[in-house]
């Protein structure tokens, strides 16, 4: 097994380059995917201002209600200052929380409680001024209900001595852990994902995924390469058969892929926030083994590298569109939900060791090895 190793790192220092290249290429692709997506996002937040004319709570909770929204950038400024900006065109619009808001809310009432500023090229208004509406609606209703409450306890229940305070409380507390306008928004969901309140554009995982099958696939040419006609007579002097050569540096490549699929599990952590479990280690390993051996027995197939390497682009393309690594497929397995059974990266998707086609590839492979030792 060292002469295999020692003789395949002579391989690799020749084109270290290119191999170091495609190691790398499912780390490097997928956070420069995630971080360019994160970027265009920021830079496509709607700039929006807002003015505040009386510090209340109720006013502040409505502006910081608004900061949250992942689709918003907000400013606070003054009124002269938001209508400058909107005659420039630097805001899309402007709303103005009025004088006796607070009042108005917690008297139920709806009348004359925001102005708003636009322009004729305030294209996201009209969605901005209808969030805004139903977040006051959403304060208007609680107090309407505390209202109601309160007129209840008074007629049944005089003794009572609950306060309109600590029903507005109890209400924020019900929304807070009931969760009930919350949704995140990706391109792949499963029901392990826990909601959040940014908007998820690429799944993490699946990238790479798609990404390792990629470079997986093209790193395996060196089993045409080695196959010429000039290298196979030599294994008639050599002490190991051709199989036993093959076999033992699939073992090294899925040794070495190992050893930067770690890498990637840590980068991820760093840069990507992305956490680390054993699921998570197990579902890699499982998937690294599954690849490795599919791109083996594949590559074994062809004689031609052209023609191997158009077939692996075709693949990688094949699995973007159906496996729903990248691309939405919520509608076609509701319909046909046998696709999520031989979808061969659902498993690396929900975290799991077990993959059948595990069992397939191993299995080609092992028995490829017994024929050849007896």
């Amino acid at each position: 097994m060292m002469s295999i190793i020692q003789t395949r790192l002579m391989h690799w220092k020749k084109h270290w380059i290119s191999h170091l290249f495609w190691f790398l290429l499912p780390i490097l692709a997928t956070v420069c995917m995630i971080q360019v997506t994160n970027v265009v996002q920021e830079d496509s937040k709607i700039p929006i201002g807002m003015v505040v004319k009386e510090e209340t709570g109720l006013a502040n909770a409505l502006v910081e209600t608004m900061k949250a929204s992942p689709l918003l950038r907000v400013y606070e400024l003054s009124e002269s200052e938001a209508r400058s900006r909107i005659e420039s065109h630097e805001l899309d619009s402007a709303f103005i929380i009025e004088d006796g808001y607070e009042a108005k809310i917690l008297r139920g009432s709806r009348n004359r409680l925001l102005t708003s500023y636009q322009s004729n090229l305030s294209f996201a208004y009209t969605p901005i001024r209808e969030m805004l509406i139903s977040y006051v609606q959403q304060d208007t209703g609680k107090a309407k209900a505390a209202h109601t409450i309160i007129n209840l306890q008074e007629s049944l229940q005089p003794e009572a001595t609950v306060s309109f305070d600590e029903i507005i409380a109890k209400t924020n507390e019900i929304q807070a852990q009931e969760n009930l306008l919350a949704t995140t928004f990706s391109f792949y969901n499963d029901a392990g994902v826990e909601t959040t309140d940014g908007i998820t554009i690429w799944n993490t995982w699946g990238l790479w995924a798609i990404f390792s099958i990629l470079s997986t696939l093209l790193l395996s040419d060196w089993l045409m390469k080695e196959r010429s006609s000039g290298l196979m007579p030599r294994f008639t002097f050599i002490r190991f058969t051709y199989k036993q050569y093959v076999i033992q540096n699939l073992a090294v490549y899925l040794t070495a892929f190992l050893l930067f699929d770690f890498l990637s599990i840590a980068v991820f952590n760093q840069l990507l926030d992305e956490n680390i479990n054993f699921e998570l280690i197990g579902a890699i390993i499982s998937f690294r083994i599954l690849i490795s051996t599919g791109a083996f027995l594949v590559a074994l197939l062809f004689k031609n590298n052209y023609l191997y390497y158009g077939v692996s682009f075709i693949l990688v393309l094949f699995l973007i569109i159906l496996s729903g690594a990248i691309l939405p497929i919520d509608g076609l397995t509701a319909r046909y939900p046998w696709l999520l059974d031989i979808n061969p990266l659902q498993p690396l998707m929900d975290q799991t060791f077990w993959n059948p086609w595990l069992v397939v590839t191993t299995a080609l492979v092992s028995s490829g090895s017994q024929k050849e030792r007896n």
